[in-house]
């Protein structure tokens, strides 16, 4: 049984977004719906794994927009829905959030964005709570697996109580942290759909409608934040004795706190707020802290939210303490926090040092093991299909008599990306997902005419990639569409795409055809490769770089790895000592893990990791390596 479905009172070791998927049950959530994305993908994963159990839906859509579509109008029949997406996630949803916003929505719609400072997903640290101002959405900052399963029954009770959608924020850490959780009752009550027309609640056809909708909204929020100061997600602690010095913290920085001053007891001179409901903000919290602290510290990663809203909030109460974060340098705004530095802080607001002698032997190990570790980018997997696709692109180039710096491929997000690397070195961009084309396309009509080439992974593509392919057919734009199809969401985790003929819960699905979708958008050049073949794949692109009109190269192979969990057995492959000459270029060309070099000088391969793929037996001059048909 999954760990998810304990019984009431029962204590159950969960990652972060495995409580936010408890709490979802708990909460009688009957539909979970998202788009992958690092670090928040683990929720409906979760979710899936038990959906044959218990009566909730889970499932991926094509993009986190469309979630949230669906999440509301399942929220608009009385039901409730979460919808999950990581930091950028929220910036594709966002047309409809703000939107529904100004709605009054009826069963619970909480959406759960997770947000990843220090950028271990490779995208931007963008800080969500910040939508919150722009939306009037409320949110609650989570700090550990507990209170993230806690914050999620909390949410939908709250969104269903004042009918607005709320959002649930976490961040790398807190999502992919391991704590004890204490699980409650999973409640189911009986519902039935019931959704009455009312355009003057459900549209924004009218000006003055939608001037009511937003004066709503914004009773809202005021009803809301009346309550805020309330909810165990804010707690406020003032030692007997009174304190001097305080410390405000949201997210993973109270944990930090928390632990700090449990090992140095430090709960006796030092006040502390924890902030979980950063929209609205505990006001009256707040200005008792600052009502008895003469210093103020704030604790947060990214941007000083919190303590701009502090420091607005001084200025009109007459007590205003001094206040200390990133905005007088105290703290960084680029990166995520540690335990360490959090204790730094903390110290300095003390002022004195927590730890007089920091063990100088491990900070000088540290920065021993840092010069000595090889630097090295991140690899395709062994028998990967991109490996095949950006050999043939760049064999194809070479036999058109193209240079380097004498063709564009802009490159998209996902293990596609990963052409930006040597050997190959073909991807100049990383933008947004689906960019790829209409990069291209603006570097088409900025003059450039040097072969341009889109490289997007096929659930890049549906996410967010036809509307620009659609635009390269109206406007006849000469790009070459390259679609690495490997039938499947691969770099977030391996989860399905519209590609892979099955669903998130392994329910049968029909496939949904790359090159027939972009037949039908009007792209009317395009050529089937399967990336194994070298030569097939090369031929594709060399006509559709000829072709002077708008193509795609639709290169189809599932990954290597869910071929391995498919049951497709390896075919090794084997290096004939005797005829290898040691010249490298399978190494040089391919730079595929299962290849090294021998004690001897020549290639061998680990028949541990080798999928048999083929590519190193077709780039061989010798034919010196043999195995069976990928």
């Amino acid at each position: 049984m999954s760990e998810i479905l304990g019984e009431e009172g029962e204590h159950r070791l969960l990652m972060g977004n495995e409580a936010i998927a408890r709490g979802a049950l708990e909460a009688d959530v009957g539909l979970a719906v998202g788009y992958p994305g690092t670090p928040s993908s683990e929720v409906i994963q979760t979710l899936a794994r038990v959906a044959d159990q218990i009566a909730v839906r889970a499932e991926w859509a094509v993009n986190e927009k469309v979630a949230v579509d669906i999440a509301t109008g399942y929220s608009y029949a009385g039901f409730r829905a979460l919808a999950t997406m990581k930091n950028a996630g929220l910036n594709v949803a966002s047309d409809t959030l703000i939107s529904v916003a100004y709605s009054d929505v009826r069963g619970g719609l909480v959406v759960y964005v997770a947000d990843d400072p220090g950028a271990h997903a490779g995208m931007e640290e963008q800080d969500n709570r910040w939508f919150t101002r722009l939306s009037l959405l409320p949110m609650i900052d989570v700090s550990d697996p507990q209170e993230a399963k806690d914050a999620v029954v909390l949410a939908f009770d709250l969104s269903e109580e004042h009918g607005v959608p709320l959002l649930v924020r976490s961040t790398t850490r807190v999502a992919h942290m391991t704590g004890v959780v204490e699980l409650g009752a999973i409640k189911k009550v009986g519902r039935k759909p019931d959704f009455k027309r009312d355009v003057r609640r459900y549209t924004r056809a009218s000006p003055m409608w939608c001037r009511e909708q937003h004066r709503r909204l914004n009773e809202k929020l005021e009803a809301l934040s009346h309550r805020v100061d309330e909810l165990e997600v804010n707690r406020l602690h003032i030692p007997d004795g009174g304190a001097e010095r305080g410390v405000v913290a949201s997210g993973i920085s109270w944990s930090y706190l928390r632990e700090t001053l449990d090992r140095y007891g430090l709960w006796s001179e030092i006040a502390t707020l924890k902030v979980g409901t950063i929209n609205p903000l505990p006001r009256v919290l707040i200005e008792r802290l600052m009502e008895e602290v003469e210093e103020l510290l704030v604790l947060e990663e990214l941007e000083p939210y919190l303590e701009l809203h502090l420091k607005a909030l001084a200025s009109e109460i007459e007590v205003r303490p001094e206040i200390h974060g990133k905005m007088d340098g105290w703290l960084p705004r680029v990166g995520e926090y540690t335990p360490e530095g959090v204790e730094e802080a903390v110290g300095r607001l003390l002022g004195y040092r927590l730890r007089e002698e920091r063990e100088g032997h491990l900070e000088e190990a540290r920065r021993r093991a840092l010069k000595l570790a090889p630097r090295r980018p991140l690899p395709l997997c062994p028998g990967c299909p991109h490996r095949g696709t950006y050999t043939a692109m760049r064999m194809a180039l070479r036999e058109l008599s193209y240079g380097d710096g004498d063709f564009i491929v802009t490159g998209d997000i996902g293990c596609t990306i990963l052409g930006m690397h040597p050997p190959f070195n073909l991807c100049w961009t990383e933008v947004s997902m689906g960019a790829s084309i209409g990069l291209g396309i603006g570097l088409r009509y900025a003059g450039v005419d040097k072969p341009i080439i889109a490289a997007i992974g096929d659930s890049t593509l549906f996410h967010a990639g036809l509307p620009p392919a659609l635009n390269a057919a109206w406007y006849g734009s000469r790009v070459v569409i390259a679609v690495l199809d490997n039938r499947v969401t691969a770099m977030t985790g391996h989860q399905p795409s519209p590609t892979s003929g099955y669903t998130a819960t392994g329910g049968e699905a029909r496939p949904i055809e790359a090159d027939g979708v972009l037949r039908a958008l009007g792209i009317e050049h395009i050529w089937v490769a399967d990336p194994y073949n070298l030569e097939e794949a090369k031929e594709a692109f060399k006509e559709a770089l000829g072709c002077g009109e708008p193509s795609a190269v639709v290169l189809k192979r599932v990954c290597a790895l869910v071929a391995r969990r498919l049951g497709l057995p390896p075919q090794p492959h084997r290096v004939d000592g005797e005829r290898c000459t040691g010249c490298l270029l399978c190494l040089r060309t391919l730079a595929c893990p299962a290849l090294s070099l021998s004690p001897e000088g020549k290639a061998e391969i680990d028949v541990e990791t080798c999928t048999g793929c083929g590519l190193c037996a077709q780039i061989c001059p010798t034919g010196a390596i043999e195995g069976g048909e990928p």
